[in-house]
């Protein structure tokens, strides 16, 4: 990877340097502004996702703004970086660029990918589409993240998408914010990653047990009362 770090003013901006595109021009050119409320929105007539970071939970009162750090450790650097590493060995979105606009002590962070024309994984069971092979995909999908020795953050039924076009790969997984690549991924990272998406199931009453013996069937590795 060749991640080319360029500064304009107080903000710093990231890419790809491999990317085709004058990232620095069209960042110019485009002037973004943050926004609290509108933390994901469409950009570049559609073909992009726009997504601004912004703190949840108990950290909420902080709203968008985090303690500066190097731009390595900034949560929108961090998440283009495992993008720009996976997008090429697993389905998920292609990370375009990203930046950090600094004040004194604070940064706020944003990042710019690709737009996936579909649905979230939660939709798609509403829907009653998913089929026994559609489980089981997800397994290996789940599979394939951890061959590449990443744990995800937030593996919930909204951050597996559906592609709408189904002649290319159909399940998708998204938002890499507080994923990690790790030397070695563990037995029990592994686990977490099963677990949280049991667990996602079940608050939106959309579990099965059955339909779960699937996704570990297609993960090949655990017996399904280590998860449950």
């Amino acid at each position: 990877m060749n991640i080319v770090i360029n500064k304009i003013n107080n903000q710093f901006i990231f890419y790809d340097k491999e990317i085709g595109i004058d990232i620095a021009e069209w960042f110019q050119k485009e002037n973004f502004k943050d926004s609290k409320n509108n933390t994901v929105s469409l950009v570049n007539n559609g073909l992009w996702v726009k997504k601004h970071y912004v703190r949840k939970g108990m950290a909420s009162f902080l709203g968008d703004y985090y303690l500066n750090t190097q731009i390595q450790n900034t949560r929108s650097y961090r998440e283009f970086y495992l993008l720009n590493r996976l997008h090429k060995t697993l389905p998920t979105c292609k990370p375009i660029f990203g930046w950090v606009t600094r004040s004194t002590f604070f940064y706020t962070a944003n990042l710019i990918t690709e737009y996936i024309p579909s649905v979230t994984l939660e939709s798609y069971i509403r829907q009653q589409k998913m089929n026994e092979d559609d489980w089981i995909k997800i397994g290996q999908l789940i599979l394939k993240l951890h061959q590449e020795n990443i744990f995800h953050g937030d593996l919930n039924i909204t951050n597996i998408l559906v592609k709408n076009d189904s002649k290319s790969e159909k399940f998708y997984l998204v938002d890499f914010d507080k994923s990690y690549l790790l030397h070695k991924i563990d037995e029990r990272a592994k686990i977490s990653n099963l677990k949280r998406l049991a667990r996602s199931l079940q608050k939106n009453n959309l579990f099965s047990r059955s339909n779960f013996k699937n996704v570990i069937n297609g993960y090949d590795n655990f017996n399904l009362d280590m998860i449950l």
